[in-house]
């Protein structure tokens, strides 16, 4: 999988449809197409510690829908730390700023997995906070 644009075009998009969610932009009936980007078998490792699959994930997203008006997330530092025939496992800085310019940041790495019709599944995430 040496699509490096189209790697990193994934991460980013993705955070943009998160951050449309999170502000309340994205229209409540978006999260079945947000969440089809996730694998079956996807599962995060959030900055707390806590596994959670893709319904658990689904959950965490039905709750959160126009809960953070303002939210910005930039996504930088992006860099594929391997690949393989059906994948990547992608790191890059995620930083969330709210309304009130209160900014907090995470080191992510993803696997990324190609589905047959050659779209990007969201595997594996594990994110680790940033010390500030």
């Amino acid at each position: 999988m040496a699509d490096t644009e189209k790697l990193f075009a994934e991460v980013v998009d993705l955070h943009i449809e998160i951050e449309r969610w999170f502000t309340g932009v994205a229209h409540a009936n978006d999260l079945v197409q947000l969440l089809e980007r996730f694998s079956p078998e996807f599962r995060m490792i959030s900055m707390q510690g806590t596994a959670l699959g893709k319904e658990g994930v689904g959950e965490l997203f039905a709750r959160l829908h126009g809960k953070r008006p303002g939210l910005r997330i930039t996504v930088d530092e992006m860099q594929i730390s391997q690949e393989w025939s059906g994948g990547a496992c992608v790191t890059y800085r995620e930083t969330h700023a709210d309304a009130g310019g209160v900014e907090t940041a995470r080191r992510s790495t993803v696997v990324l997995e190609a589905s047959a019709d050659g779209s990007l599944r969201w595997r594996h995430l594990h994110e680790t906070p940033i010390a500030a």
